[in-house]
């Protein structure tokens, strides 16, 4: 605990800088510092209730609530889509699903809590954020191109042909982060389960290991919420006779 009350005088430095410079994010930040201690703390008492029970039921329905407030996040990048939560919901369930299934099912983990929450929460939260970036994108696309859209539809092409062009530069653009990762890792940056490894003791190969593990994981994950996104985000940029939303 004297680390972490130690710690905060990086944050009182931050805060300091961001004033001098009248960045107007101070504020921010402090809310930010309260928020996420608040936040973690109560996550950490659920988590060590939650491995103290054992039981899958427990594990999926934590990790379903996860995916419900990763969906109202990522459907905030959205809020003139119609039905940006459900499918965003939809989208980050089906990554997380599918790739927690493929692991348990190769054994590569098994069904305790100490690997399925925070790993599923790695999915949840990297599966929101490039959910996030597709729409905030693909929102900006449509809105700068609409002029294209409509002469694609009068020229005869489906809502979803219309769009297609859009929606797949706006995926192509969610994966930058990821791939810029798998580009500099190791080299430029340690991630985030390596460190934490590395920082408790661990052998640095197994911490190699894990992490390798970690970013496979993710970058199906990602790719398998895009595709799903992909196809059903297109609906809601039309209504119901298929004319563009004004």
């Amino acid at each position: 605990m004297s680390q972490l009350i130690a710690s905060t005088v990086l944050i009182v430095i931050a805060v300091v800088l961001v004033e001098i410079k009248r960045l107007g994010v101070g504020r921010d930040i402090l809310k930010g510092t309260v928020r996420s201690f608040i936040q973690l703390m109560a996550v950490g008492f659920a988590l060590k209730f939650i491995f103290g029970l054992e039981k899958v039921q427990y594990q999926v329905l934590l990790l379903l609530v996860m995916v419900v407030v990763a969906a109202y996040t990522a459907r905030g990048r959205a809020k003139s889509m119609p039905g940006a939560f459900k499918v965003s919901f939809v989208s980050i369930l089906s990554g997380g699903a599918a790739t927690l299934g493929v692991m348990l099912a190769l054994g590569i983990i098994d069904a305790s809590p100490s690997y399925l929450i925070p790993l599923g929460g790695m999915i949840i939260g990297n599966s929101m954020n490039a959910l996030s970036l597709s729409f905030e994108r693909v929102s900006s696309e449509v809105k700068q191109r609409r002029g294209e859209v409509e002469a694609a539809l009068c020229l005869g092409a489906s809502p979803q042909k219309a769009i297609e062009p859009l929606v797949r530069r706006s995926v192509k653009a969610s994966f930058i982060p990821m791939l810029n990762l798998m580009k500099i890792v190791g080299i430029v940056q340690m991630p985030g389960a390596m460190t934490g490894m590395l920082l408790a003791g661990a052998d640095p190969v197994d911490a190699v290991r894990i992490q390798l593990v970690v970013i496979y994981m993710l970058v199906a994950s990602t790719t398998i919420t895009m595709l799903v996104g992909a196809t059903f985000t297109y609906r809601g940029f039309f209504n119901r006779a298929w004319q563009l939303r004004a």
